[in-house]
Parts: C-alpha cells; structure tokens; sequence
C-alpha cells in the first residue's frame, strides 16, 4: 500500500497520480466532501481517483504572493470601513453640540446606516453569486470611497441622513464579497487563522479613525469631523486602485459558473505567483473538471443563489441560529461602539480630550489583541468555532454585567474586556458562516447573516439610548444577558466546521 500522498510529485515534471492514489484518503478529503463524491458516483461512472477537489489544488499551490496581494486589498478596505465607524460614532456627540441635533435624530442617523447595511447585504449576495466576487467588489467599494467623501459636503442632518444610507447599501455590498473571496483563496489548513487575522484591520481601522481625530477634534463634542472624515477616506481609494491591477476573480467560483478556461487561468497565475513546484497539465485540469460537475450536479435545483436555498436541505434551523447570533452581536458590539463616548464624557468630567481619545485607543487595541487571540483559538482542537462561540459569549457576558455593577471609574477596563471578547466572536461568527454554506450560496450566506445581524444596529440606538438616559451603564445589564441566551443558542448549532473543506 503506498502511503505517501494521493499523487506524486517530482521536481521538474508534470504532477501525475501514483499508481495506488486515491482521493477518498482520510488524510485529504473530509466526511463532507466524500459523501458528495460518492453520491455523485453512483449517479455517473468516473472513478473517484479522477477526481481532484479544488480544495486539495489549493493545498498544494499554498499561500504566496497571490493571496497577499488580495489580502492586502481586503485589509485596506477593512480599515477604511473601520475608521468610518469611528467617525461614525465620534460626530454623535459632535453634532448634537454643531447642529442641536436631538437624541431620537441621533438614533435615527444611526439606524439608517444598518438599515442600508442590510439592504446592501441582502443585494450582495444576490449579485455575488450569480455575477462573481470582483465586479461588485470593485464597483461597491469606489463608490463607498465616493459617498465617504460626499458626507464632506452635508450641510444639515437630513442630507447626512440620505448620504448614512447610501454608505450603508454600498459597505453591505463590498464586505460579503470580500469575505467570500478570501475564504475561497485560502488554503484550508490555514483559513482559520488568517481569515481571524484579516478582520483585525477593522480595529486597527479605528484606531487610524482615532489617530486622525487626536489631530482634527478638540475634544469629543467639538471639532473638524470634515477634515477627519477626508483623512480616513484615503485607505478606502487606494484600496480601490491597487484591486484595479491585482484583483482577480475567485476562481472556485469561475470553476463552478462554467468560467472553466477564466478559472485555468487565474488558477495558473496563483502557481506562477507563488512559485508553486506544480504543473497545471491537461490530466489536472480533467480532474478539476470531473469535480467540477460532480458538485454542480449535487448542487443542481438545491443552491440556486437565492434567500429561500438558505433554508433547504436541513439548513432552516442551522440558518435561524446563525442569523440569531449575528443579530445579537452586532446589537452588543454596536451598542458599546455607540454608547463608549457618551458615557466616557459623562463619568470622567475631570479629564482632558486627548485623554478620553486615548481611552478610546485602548478599547480600540483590545479589538486587534481579540482578533490576534481569536485566530489562535480558532484552529484549536476543543475550541475551534462553535465551542469558541459558546465559551467567549458567555465570559464577555461576566464583564458586560460588572461594567454596570462595579465603579464608575472601572467601567472602562470593563468595556474594554467586552470589546475584547466580542472582536472573538465575530472572527468566530464570520468563520463559520463562510464555511457551512456551499460555494453557489456562500455570498448569500454572509451577506444575509450580516444584513440580519445590522438589524440589531438599526433598532439598538432607540433601546440603548433611552435606557442609558435614563440610567447612565444600564444597557450593560441588557447586553450580558442577551450574551447568555446567544451562548446557549449555540450549543444547538449542529456541528463544527473546524476541518471542514468548502463545498
């Protein structure tokens, strides 16, 4: 029996099957996979050793320039959507002192931004999976870029009102799709980890947001919001103008739309880029084909890209917890992004605005120190995603619940242990979503998922606002018991995806 791997491969030559390989190894391919395989098998006659998995491709082609390229496109973007949740949150109590804006209009600004989040969501997942991940990435995020700076030009709260929602359709449309493409690029022993590590642009965003506000404000109600809002539109547009050059076409998704040749091209790309000691041949390609149809055939008239191909295939209880858990956590972690200026400017009367700023800063590097934390839980035996949303939820509900019991004045190191925990989950959060849905629904998936999880943010200004007015820290008491039933709910998920290949 020739234990070495399903096919052999030798410097300088074309990589062939060795003569006792197969993909059904247990070493290669998951439960998941191989029940496609064989289903497919005993539909038409193509012996499972002719079958090579682009997962498997993947593996072998590994991460290298390629990847970095995109990745590095994602983070800008990442970061730029970062720093606009800074501005976001910082002009509340700046307008409300510029323009007499009132609290019921202040949470009226806020939920128009994840009502347009939702709508953007829901129609990213559409196009994405029906058009490809570049095109609506590329278009989306130019005029998110666009509209950030149009925000420049508001002279009143109506017009930032209509200028918020567009923002929130466009960064709902751009953010699935990134998400989407990177889970399809990354080689599987390695999605875990780097997918946690790419979402810790989003902290380091606001921290830029932050950076650029220590500069521009003169305390946090008073200030230059246009001069920071322009500084922080930079990273959007150069993200926008590397991907012109360097973005490509998921090829996962060009292999199973019938962009075969799109796909044997990009596929080629990623081996010359990262010096792959492959051989794209012919026999490959046949391979890579017969995968090809075997999941398109098991997918066919079951994963149309549509909201209703979430619910079939005893996916209806699997989705609704997801969904749950997304609007949970935007709903908390939304929440203390909101409420933090506020209450800081509330209970810390003696200090300065640069010091508060860097209170902010704090909270802000305990996200990137989640997200670092995250990527290492992630892959871990025990914890992986599931259990990790179980356990994290439930502790960052403990520090939830003290940062309205314990004194004022440690309210901020318990707010930053909350923020801490919930950077994790949502790595957690967005690392299971991308995995469990198959490849013709995966945008859909992410995008519906988050779209839902923005309507937490719509309705979480009007909650938070009023029952912080009236007992300043009280929507703690609400966020660590929301928390604990999220915990709970996930204990119903029905299984891990740690180890799991995409489908």
């Amino acid at each position: 029996m020739d234990n070495g791997p399903w096919y052999s491969k030798k410097e300088g030559s074309p990589l062939k099957l060795s003569r006792n390989a197969s993909i059904t190894s247990p070493r290669r391919m998951d439960n998941s996979e191989l029940k496609l395989i064989r289903e497919y098998n005993s539909q038409v006659s193509i012996p499972e050793h002719q079958i090579l998995s682009f997962d498997h491709l993947l593996d072998e082609i590994n991460f290298g320039k390629f990847q970095y390229w995109i990745y590095g496109i994602m983070a800008l973007m990442s970061i730029s959507e970062g720093a606009q949740i800074t501005i976001f949150t910082l002009m509340v109590p700046i307008l409300k002192n510029e323009w007499h804006i009132s609290d019921s209009l202040n949470s009226l600004q806020a939920s128009f931004v994840f009502v347009g989040y939702l709508v953007g969501s829901m129609l990213s997942g559409q196009l994405a999976d029906r058009v490809g991940r570049k095109k609506p990435f590329l278009i989306s995020s130019f005029f998110t870029c666009l509209l950030s700076l149009g925000t420049i030009a508001c002279q009143e709260i109506y017009s930032l009102l209509i200028v918020r929602a567009l923002l929130g359709i466009l960064v709902g449309l751009f953010a699935p799709c990134g998400v989407t493409m990177i889970s399809e690029i990354t080689p599987g022993h390695l999605r875990g980890r780097y997918m946690g590590l790419i979402t810790l642009t989003f902290a380091i965003g606001q921290l830029f947001g932050l950076f650029v506000a220590d500069f521009t404000l003169i305390s946090l109600d008073e200030g230059n919001w246009r001069l920071l809002t322009f500084w922080c539109c930079l990273p959007g547009f150069l993200a926008w103008f590397i991907s012109l050059f360097r973005l490509r076409e998921s090829p996962r998704f060009a292999l199973l739309s019938g962009q075969k040749d799109l796909a044997y091209d990009i596929i080629q790309e990623m081996i010359n880029s990262n010096k792959a000691s492959i051989q794209f041949n012919d026999e490959m390609k046949i391979k890579l084909s017969n995968w090809t149809h075997a999941m398109n055939r098991i997918a066919k008239n079951q994963n149309n890209a549509s909201i209703t191909s979430l619910f079939e295939n005893n996916r209806f209880f699997l989705t609704i917890l997801i969904w749950f858990n997304w609007f949970i956590l935007s709903f908390v972690y939304y929440g203390i992004v909101l409420l933090l200026p506020d209450i800081l400017s509330h209970i810390e009367q003696g200090q300065t605005g640069r010091d508060k700023i860097i209170q902010l800063v704090v909270s802000c590097i305990s996200d990137i120190l989640g997200a670092v934390a995250a990527a290492f839980f992630i892959e871990l035996k025990g914890f992986g995603r599931k259990n990790s949303l179980i356990i994290f939820f439930t502790i960052q509900a403990i520090t939830a619940l003290m940062g309205f019991y314990d004194i004022e004045h440690r309210f901020i190191y318990w707010a930053t242990a909350s923020k801490f925990f919930l950077s994790m989950t949502f790595i957690f959060s967005f690392q299971y979503t991308a995995e469990v849905y198959p490849t013709k629904i995966r945008t859909t998936g992410i995008g519906m998922a988050n779209g839902i999880g923005r309507l937490g943010g719509v309705i979480m200004p009007w909650i938070c606002m009023y029952m912080n007015s009236q007992k300043l820290r009280s929507p703690f008491v609400l966020f660590s018991v929301l928390s604990v039933i999220t915990s709970l709910s996930n204990c119903f998920l029905p299984f891990e995806t740690l180890g799991k290949e995409l489908e």
